[in-house]
This record gives structure tokens, C-alpha cells and sequence, in this order.
């Protein structure tokens, strides 16, 4: 699938580049703890008429064996690297849960990159997530529990959580296979993703999430979607928190519908 890569300090960063003479390009980024496998669906409807790039996360996927320097943090930065290579001067973002949060990092450090970000089972770096936030920070500690006694019992537990289709689940466990007690070390730095905004995104947003993702997931894009009054927002019926792996078929063509009318 077109493997790439490029040298980041001194570290080489593997991604995946589909349809080079794409007129636009879409960058995908993953949730966490899977991998870009997670957008099978997507890079197979999208190819034809799109350039795809897609960059699996520090500590993820082809990119498991970075060292503990590179991390979250540095995704921004990647992101317009990977893009300079391939002199794409901007591109739709198209992020999974905490890939919609490096799109809307992305956008912040390098607005006159963007054409479009779409989130799917994410929130809002810049407003309304305190909620979500502390929920976040419980979860966490659930987590460690489960990580300290089990990597299998933490990797069943997201598969619970992540998706709601047997189609999804076992896209987001062949993403999971490569993340590692060795992977959290690379996870650090997402809190300089948050940069509070009380302004409009400058960017069109398109607010996607499943109807059977958590109650607070949804009331978080409820509100997001009533602050930014120019967003669209879609509720998926049938999938959970990773809509677009689990409702491939409608969240392409809701996908398509807002793209291709920008």
C-alpha cells in the first residue's frame, strides 16, 4: 500500500500513501491502540478519487518501534512533514477518537493546511470538554489496572468499547496486535493538543459519532455541534465509538456528501 517513509529526528516514521495523482488528499488518523488497518473501508471507496495518506501513531501499528522521544506531541509536526514530501499544500483531516484530536492539533498549528476536519468519536480541543476530560482521567486509571494484570484482559476491554459490529471489532483487533505495554510511553504530550477557544474554527467541521457510543461522547458532540454553528454533525445508527469501521457503507457516503460539497 504504497509504504513511506521519512526521517524525523533522526527516527524513521513509516506511513502509507494511496493514488498519488489524487487532485485532493485526505489524511486519516487512527484512534488509539489501533492502527491505520482501522480505515480499510475508507481507502478502498475514497482511493479512486482521492490521494490517501495515512500515519500510524507514535507507539502504534508501523510505527511501534520508535523510541519514547518521538510522541504524541510530535504529530502535528509530522503530519506537515509528511505533506511538504509530497508538496501537498493542504488536505481534508480525517481522525478516529484520538486521531480527531491530532486533526484539530494539526489545524490549530497549521491552519493554512486545511481544507476540512472530521471527527469521529472525538471532542472539541478547544471547548466543551471538561466533562469528557475528567471522564478521560477515570478511564485512564481503569486502564492501568488492566494493564498492570493483563495486557490481554485491557485489549478484550477496548474491543468492548471501541466498536459495536463484529466488522469493526475485528478491524480495531488486527490494528491492536502491535500496541504494547512498551506503546504509553509514546501516548504522552496530548495535553498541548488543548488550546482553549471560545471562536468559531476557521475550518469546515463535520461531527461524526455512533448512536451506541457513550452517553457523554455524544452530548459532547451535541454541544460542540451547537457551539460551532457553521459544523455538520451526523449521528450513526448501528455503530459505536469507531462509527467509521463500524457503518463503513453510510459513513463513506456521508463522508463524500461532505467533502465533495466544499
Amino acid at each position: 500500500m504504497g509504504e513511506r517513509k521519512i526521517v524525523f529526528r533522526n527516527e524513521e516514521i513509516r506511513y502509507r500513501v494511496r493514488n498519488e495523482d489524487g487532485i485532493e488528499t485526505i489524511l486519516m488518523l487512527h484512534a488509539a491502540f489501533a492502527d491505520s488497518s482501522l480505515f480499510q473501508d475508507q481507502v478502498a471507496y475514497f482511493e479512486g478519487d482521492y490521494r490517501i495518506v495515512l500515519i500510524d501513531l507514535p507507539g502504534h501499528g508501523t510505527n511501534s518501534g520508535l523510541s519514547n522521544r518521538i510522541t504524541l506531541k510530535d504529530m502535528p509536526e509530522i503530519c506537515c512533514s509528511i505533506l511538504s514530501e509530497h508538496r501537498i499544500q493542504s488536505c481534508h483531516l480525517l481522525g478516529i477518537s484520538l486521531g480527531s484530536l491530532v486533526a484539530q492539533a494539526f489545524a490549530d498549528q497549521y491552519p493554512n493546511q486545511v481544507k476540512s476536519v472530521t471527527m469521529v468519536g472525538g471532542y472539541s480541543v478547544h471547548k466543551a470538554n471538561k466533562a469528557i476530560l475528567r471522564a478521560q482521567k477515570k478511564e485512564g486509571l481503569k486502564w492501568m489496572l488492566l494493564v498492570l494484570f493483563s495486557m490481554k484482559r485491557f485489549k478484550r476491554y477496548l474491543l468492548s468499547v471501541s466498536c459495536h459490529t463484529e466488522r469493526g471489532k475485528r478491524l480495531f483487533e488486527q490494528g491492536i496486535q502491535a500496541f504494547s505495554r512498551r506503546s504509553f510511553s509514546s501516548m504522552s504530550g496530548m495535553n498541548s493538543f488543548l488550546v482553549p477557544k471560545s471562536a468559531p474554527m476557521p475550518y469546515p467541521l463535520f461531527i461524526v459519532v455512533g448512536e451506541h457510543d457513550l452517553l457523554l461522547a455524544r452530548q459532547a458532540a451535541l454541544e460542540l455541534h451547537r457551539l460551532e454553528s457553521r459544523s455538520r454533525m451526523a449521528t450513526i445508527a448501528g455503530a459505536g465509538h469507531c462509527a467509521n469501521a463500524d457503518a463503513p457503507e453510510e459513513f463513506n457516503t456521508l463522508y463524500r456528501g461532505f467533502i465533495s460539497a466544499l
